[in-house]
Order: C-alpha cells, then structure tokens, then sequence
C-alpha cells in the first residue's frame, strides 16, 4: 500500500443493517447470503435469491444464493451487530462491492450511506478496499457471474411476487 493511501475501519454504527431491500431490474431482492449463511438467520426471514437450472424446483435446479426478506437486519442490537464475527459475506464486503462493468472489467462500487467511508475520503481519496472485504465481494460477484453465464438458466426469486424470474428477461429492464 502506498504511503499516502489509507484503508476503510468499520464503525460498527450498524447504519448498513437497514435499508437492506432494494429493488433492482424489477426485482425485490434482500440481502444476499451465501450458501451456509442462511443458518444464521431465522429460517422464516430466508428465501432464495439466486438458482440455476432449468426451471425452478426442476430436477437439477440449486440455489446459489439466498436473501434476507426483512429491511432490517435482526441482528442489529443497539446500533450494533451481535453477531459481527460471524456476519455474511454481504456484511463484509460493505461498503464496497464489485461488478462486471463495460467489457466484463471489474469496477468496485462504494455506498456513501457509510459514515466511515465518507469520513474516509473526505480525508483522502485514494481508498483501498482490503483484502477481507475484496475476498468476500469477490465470492459474492460470483454468484452473479454464474448467473449472468447463462441468462436462460438462471433466476431471481422475487420477494414482493413471491415468484422466480428468469434472469434473461430481466436483463432488458
């Protein structure tokens, strides 16, 4: 790292556990959580997000991905995450993500709703994101990069229909 760039600390503010549902090609999605991560959460509160196969609930179908169906986190206790050890790849990412952007380039994203990113380069703007935040965005632009590998047989599972859609018809929305 070079001397003059500095790296993103947590607040622990717990402003990132809200505000988890958004909207985004037409779809209702929450928090992405990984296989394994839905554990952490009461089961009524998890639903798919993201399946490969050729129908859904088909033979051959799997979920890649899973979503948090409430807009804010129930483990946020008092402004803070009480579970922060072991919080979802979503959580640690934050306030970063990564996208394929134009000619399938990698561009991170940032989300000014953080304090301490704000805070951060109003300071100085030559941010890195660490290697633990990179890793866990990584994992999670994976997800998407399966599903964006074959539109035709990938799907997002809707909260506000309660219904799958398949990936390739929401590409033009």
């Amino acid at each position: 790292m070079a001397q003059d760039e500095t790296t993103f600390e947590c607040l622990r503010c717990g402003r990132c556990c809200s505000n988890l549902l958004a909207e985004d090609r037409g779809v209702l999605r929450g928090l992405t959580l990984l296989p394994g991560e839905s554990e952490l959460f009461p089961q009524p509160l998890v639903k798919p997000a993201v399946g490969v196969g050729r129908r859904p609930h088909g033979r051959g179908f799997r979920v890649t991905a899973y979503q948090l169906t409430e807009d804010t986190c129930p483990h946020l206790e008092a402004d803070s995450c009480s579970v922060y050890p072991e919080r979802p790849a979503g959580c640690r990412q934050f306030p970063f993500s990564l996208r394929r952007g134009p000619e399938g380039k990698v561009q991170v994203g940032f989300d000014l709703n953080c304090p301490a990113l704000v805070a951060l380069i109003e300071e100085n703007p030559r941010v890195s994101v660490g290697s633990d935040a990179r890793l866990h965005a990584e994992k999670l632009l994976d997800v998407e990069l399966e599903a964006m590998r074959s539109p035709k047989r990938a799907w997002f599972y809707d909260l506000r229909s309660e219904k799958w859609r398949r990936y390739s018809e929401l590409m033009d929305t």
